[in-house]
């Protein structure tokens, strides 16, 4: 069987700097981008969706972008600096997670866009042992000093 194996040549998986906010339906945090390529942030917000998904199920399930059912970029140039993200829960299903979500520099929208996540149970391919405690330990780093536990 063929690999295929994509290096974005970006140091780190993660690029959420913190949450500040979590509740049932909605996930506010920031990224801190320096010249990163412009879709770089497309993946900030699918990993901040991504960790809405596991909140909601403890973290007992693994989470995973399905699709991205649309996305727009506000401008043409590079984006860097702090970067304010939000999602909302727009719609869901037993399997399925519905999102908006988007990004803002100095209080200027730079993307948004509709995300759609799925979960599976932890198996062979995706370890519990691993993944569970791995989300769970960064959701309380990312979380830690904003009041969320």
């Amino acid at each position: 069987m063929d690999r295929i194996v994509i290096n974005t040549g970006m140091e780190g998986f993660h690029l959420l700097s913190s949450v500040s906010l979590v509740d049932g339906l909605q996930i506010r945090g920031r990224a801190a981008l320096a010249d990163p390529p412009s879709l770089a942030v497309m993946e900030c917000l699918a990993q901040l969706g991504a960790l809405h998904v596991r909140r909601l199920h403890d973290f007992s399930k693994h989470a995973f972008l399905l699709k991205v059912e649309r996305f727009s970029l506000a401008g043409q140039g590079r984006i860097q600096g702090n970067l304010a993200l939000s999602g909302t829960l727009v719609a869901r299903s037993q399997a399925a997670f519905s999102y908006d979500l988007g990004a803002e520099e100095a209080g200027k929208e730079v993307c948004s866009g509709r995300f759609v996540f799925s979960v599976t149970a932890y198996d062979d391919r995706f370890p519990k042992d691993l993944l569970m405690n791995r989300y769970k330990e960064l959701f309380a780093c990312l979380t830690s000093g904003s009041g969320i536990g």
